[in-house]
């Protein structure tokens, strides 16, 4: 909470010995000073007040009563901060200055960065809350510094970190950073109201081109994924979370790291990323696994061997692209993403042959266009069609 006082700053005298009157503004842990316009000896300083007799003020109640109203001034300004939830992304010296300019001061000189953190820790999604935390690191990296102000964000800068992430990242991996950046500037100007839309710098800014990448593995290729046989265990803990992943209609990674168990055969859920319900029935190629792969204390190994999903969505690309050099296999950079992608190329292909709309319920999209508006699907044609998928897989086996 930020705070204002009178004092005397007794740190060093004047060259008359007199020491300065000045305004204290503290706030976390900092203090700045504005000047009371007045000096006087250090024995007329009576806790906020001048003393009667002071030499050189010639009315000593107009002194105080100037000194009184600025406090009051200040204190003012810090309330109305306060009222509209600036104060808490301002440092010391930021409402000192906007004190001084009679509340004139830019709206955007607010630490992004900080409002960025704060605005992070409220998230309750937790796959949300980790790509928000990778973009804060990002930019602290990028700013070299823990500050960066809302109105350092223009569209030449938001050009220069996109071009920069691009350098070691896709461009969709820079894209999230950059909606991210947004997300929070459309929130401290609608919600929070602490900076105006004059400072909104994503007008006419244009996104990284990310190029479609074609992820999608025939049927055959599966076929050998899924029945490739090693004694390395972390990749074959990779091959089967792949496979799982697969059966289960291409379950994103983190949606699999959050199951807590199966009812009445089916996986219930609200998909991560959308937030929207979803049902898979559990067919008994994906209970195979999980009965295989299940941990002591929790539905599967892999929620007890990693942290969280993005770390174990780290390691299981990197074992599975250990698994897609080996000759048999032929997918140098083989990804979890490969078994979402494929499971909707399969279904969508002779002889499933599969429409688009059913597709897309089953992978837990939105509706595609308009006219999927008129159409309500149920779970069966979704257990139809992923049935289809796996017995495709299924034929021939061994």
């Amino acid at each position: 909470m930020a705070t204002a006082k009178l004092i005397l700053d007794n740190r060093k005298a004047k060259k008359d010995g007199t020491f300065p009157i000045k305004l204290a503004i503290s706030h976390k842990t900092k203090t700045s000073y504005l000047s009371g316009n007045f000096s006087i000896p250090e024995k007329y300083w009576d806790n906020g007040r001048i003393k009667r007799g002071c030499p050189d003020i010639e009315n000593i109640r107009i002194a105080n009563n100037k000194l009184a109203a600025l406090l009051f001034y200040a204190n003012d300004f810090i309330a109305e901060l306060e009222e509209r939830r600036r104060v808490d992304f301002m440092s010391a010296s930021q409402i000192a200055d906007y004190i001084k300019n009679g509340g004139k001061q830019q709206h955007a000189s607010i630490n992004f960065l900080e409002y960025l953190e704060n605005y992070t820790s409220t998230i309750k999604n937790n796959n949300t809350k980790e790509k928000y935390k990778t973009t804060l690191v990002k930019l602290q990296e990028y700013a070299d510094a823990d500050l960066l102000f809302f109105d350092d964000i223009t569209k030449a800068w938001l050009n220069r970190y996109k071009e920069h992430r691009q350098e070691k990242a896709s461009a969709a991996t820079a894209n999230i950073d950059l909606r991210n950046i947004r997300a929070v500037f459309n929130r401290a100007i609608d919600f929070d109201e602490i900076i105006g839309q004059e400072t909104y710098p994503f007008r006419k800014f244009e996104f990284a081109e990310s190029k479609p990448r074609n992820l999608r593995l025939p049927a055959d290729k599966i076929k050998l994924i899924r029945d490739f046989q090693t004694d390395n265990k972390y990749i074959a803990l990779a091959r089967d979370f792949f496979m799982l992943s697969f059966y289960l209609i291409g379950m994103n990674n983190s949606d699999i790291f959050d199951i807590v168990d199966i009812i009445d055969g089916r996986i219930d859920y609200d998909r991560n990323k959308t937030q929207k319900a979803y049902s898979i029935k559990v067919e008994p190629e994906a209970m195979e696994i999980i009965e295989r792969r299940k941990g002591e204390d929790s539905f599967l190994i892999y929620q007890e061997r990693y942290a969280n999903a993005r770390n174990l969505t780290k390691q299981m690309n990197k074992h599975l692209k250990e698994l897609g050099k080996h000759e048999t296999i032929k997918v140098p950079d083989l990804k979890m993403y490969h078994a979402r992608h494929s499971w909707a190329g399969i279904a969508a292909k002779k002889p499933i042959g599969a429409g688009k709309p059913v597709i897309a319920q089953a992978l837990g999209h939105g509706k595609t266009t308009v006219t999927d508006t008129y159409f309500d699907y149920d779970n069966e044609l979704v257990d139809d069609l992923n049935r289809k998928v796996l017995d495709l897989l299924n034929q021939n086996k061994e």
